[in-house]
């Protein structure tokens, strides 16, 4: 029987919306997990509505590269691809990279009171032991960074492209030791970038988003199921 984190529906979002983000965020969360079934019937009786928006939000998570659907097996939730994982780093490190330095020279102090404010969100989600949560802030703090050098679209497109990486990074953070690290990698980025000190903030980027290769033979061992 699948378990699933329910959120209220969103004003104005129709049900078939509705369905396709509840599962999606519960995938990327790792709430479901890799390898697990996942049918119509289930979800449809589990959030008391018809089968109609579930196929459909099934084929939208088909179309993301979230679920497989397996005629006459059955759907399931993709396993983690580690080959797309070192794409999807080597993707991130790339655009990251560039956009931090641009942060460096200089970010409007809008968005540096939105970090600030990320920051102790990250903070309280840590202590409360809300991995989910946590991670994400952890994205829409990039997400921030990338909006306030006027690159709001590439981060967009790189959260798209980076599914399996952020699935990965997900299941990292249940360890709450991982958390930690995490966020003080986040404070000594915001640091950089507000001094303008763009040599360090960069060494800082590098080492965050290189970290899931340090994590993914702990990971794979841990959850030998989960990768492919």
């Amino acid at each position: 029987m699948i378990e699933l984190t329910i959120t209220p529906m969103e004003p104005r979002e129709n049900v078939r919306a509705y369905v396709y983000r509840l599962l999606y965020h519960n995938i990327m969360a790792v709430r479901l997990t890799p390898g697990t079934a996942v049918s119509e019937q289930e979800v449809s009786s589990y959030l008391d509505i018809s089968r109609t928006p579930v196929r459909e939000a099934f084929i939208h998570l088909s179309q993301d590269g979230l679920v497989e659907i397996l005629p006459q097996r059955g759907t399931f939730v993709s396993k983690i691809d580690t080959a797309l994982i070192e794409e999807n780093r080597f993707m991130r490190l790339t655009l990251e990279r560039a956009v931090i330095r641009l942060a460096c020279q200089e970010l409007p102090d809008m968005y540096l009171k939105q970090l600030d404010q990320s920051l102790n969100d990250q903070k309280e989600a840590m202590d409360a032991g809300d991995s989910a949560r946590f991670m994400t802030l952890d994205n829409e703090m990039h997400g921030i960074i990338f909006a306030g050098c006027g690159k709001p679209h590439v981060w967009q497109t790189l959260m798209q492209a980076n599914l399996d990486y952020l699935r990965s990074r997900a299941l990292s953070v249940l360890n709450t030791e991982e958390m930690d690290i995490v966020y003080a990698k986040h404070q000594s980025l915001v640091t950089h970038i507000r001094q303008h000190e763009t040599d360090q903030a960069e060494r800082d980027i590098n080492e965050h988003i290189d970290r899931i290769i340090i994590d993914l033979a702990a990971l794979r061992a841990a959850h030998p199921d989960f990768f492919k």
